[in-house]
């Protein structure tokens, strides 16, 4: 909301869904509750750190390690029944514990033949669990739990794409069915793996006691963010790279734009790397003919059904990456010449923005605008721009 301590009324113009007098009448609702104790988070940070020089400051650092304490952060609302009509409000309701740590490194010097240049690197990591949240007495997986990490991804464990009908009926006898995910299941579905023993691929209680079959797959939380910056300047010429990225972080997408054809097929999609879907023969048109493909990485597509799209391990997405941020390339032209035109310093240069960018992440999604959770899994965003710029700077 925009004013999480104020009620907010909302007004449409002639919206209504039913007649009056011949016209569509205008309406006003409610939104949500709000809590009229919401107040400010409190947080208390404990943290060491040591500095370094060495070689005669050609060589420096520092790590820094640190706690966070994080109280009454506004966490989910807690549960209360459908009777009440509107959503609950947002409370501060939660406390988190995060830990964490930074270092950097840099190496500056100058060569004999006087070569100018630098190295930096810098890493960092943290990690926040739920201290108390007593908004979910049921210990729901979709909710805060004390003592687990924040942003877990539950998933069923994939053992593959059924090749033939018949090795999926021996799949489904042997764990006492799919039905609780899906109807209908033959070749070209995905085979889930029977992880509690029990009959029948489900979700149980989906609570921290009983989970049945799913299973903590990864977490969605970035990690290892890290940056590498490369200068070296020789004669007036001077180069810059800036490298930047992410060492660990887990992605599973809801989106069309994933999985090209869904269970609503008016919100479907048809791009390039859906066409390595599931085909069990050859698929033939007065023109063309369009070959079987049984090693495909999507399963066959299925309308008016998920049972395929289901959080699984194999369509869990390593979303880690590193990107070339920024490349300058620069050239100084000698004071002599420069003066000339009453100018003390002239460098022209060429950069780029984005050049390169490495990642075993869906080429549908840029790994720097994705965003994680169900609501924000789509990760569609428009994907960041490659930039060149060609310019001079001077100093008169």
């Amino acid at each position: 909301m925009w004013y999480p301590t104020y009620r907010t009324m909302s007004i449409g113009q002639a919206n209504g869904n039913w007649l009056i007098n011949g016209k569509r009448p205008a309406t006003t609702w409610v939104n949500g509750l709000v809590s009229s104790g919401l107040t400010w988070e409190k947080v208390r940070t404990w943290n060491i750190a040591l500095d370094w020089g060495l070689f005669n400051n050609r060589l420096t650092g520092t790590f820094d390690a640190f706690i966070r304490y994080t109280d009454d952060m506004v966490g989910p609302a807690v549960q209360l029944p459908a009777t009440l009509g509107l959503n609950p409000p947002s409370a501060n309701n939660c406390d988190l514990k995060t830990y964490g740590w930074e270092l950097t490194l840099a190496w500056r010097d100058r060569t004999a033949f006087g070569l100018n240049y630098g190295v930096s690197f810098n890493l960092s990591d943290a990690r926040t669990y739920i201290r108390n949240y007593p908004g979910n007495a049921t210990r729901s997986i979709w909710s805060h739990n004390n003592g687990r990490e924040i942003n877990e991804i539950w998933g069923y464990e994939t053992i593959g794409i059924a090749k033939s009908n018949a090795e999926m009926e021996a799949h489904l006898e042997a764990v006492g069915g799919q039905e609780s995910l899906g109807w209908d299941w033959g070749e070209g579905d995905i085979m889930y793996r029977d992880l509690d023993g029990n009959p029948g691929i489900n979700s149980g209680a989906e609570t921290l006691d009983d989970h049945g079959d799913l299973k903590v797959i990864g977490n969605e939380t970035p990690r290892l963010f890290y940056g590498i910056d490369l200068n070296a300047s020789y004669k007036g010429f001077d180069i810059r790279a800036f490298f930047q990225g992410v060492g660990k972080r887990d992605f599973f997408s809801y989106s069309p734009i994933f999985w090209g054809v869904t269970s609503n097929m008016w919100w479907s999609a048809a791009l390039g790397e859906h066409q390595d879907y599931y085909r069990g023969k050859d698929l033939g048109l007065p023109d063309r003919i369009i070959p079987a493909n049984t090693d495909a990485y999507y399963p066959r597509p299925v309308f008016a059904q998920d049972k395929n799209q289901k959080a699984q391990t194999r369509y869990l997405q390593d979303a880690s990456y590193i990107r070339l941020k920024n490349l300058q390339v620069g050239y100084t032209i000698p004071q002599e010449l420069s003066r000339k035109f009453f100018v003390q310093n002239l460098r022209l240069y060429v950069s780029v923005d984005n050049l390169w960018t490495h990642t075993k992440l869906s080429k549908v999604f840029d790994p720097e605008t994705i965003k994680g959770g169900y609501n924000g899994s789509y990760g569609n965003a428009y994907p960041l721009s490659r930039t060149w710029a060609f310019g001079l700077s001077l100093t008169l």
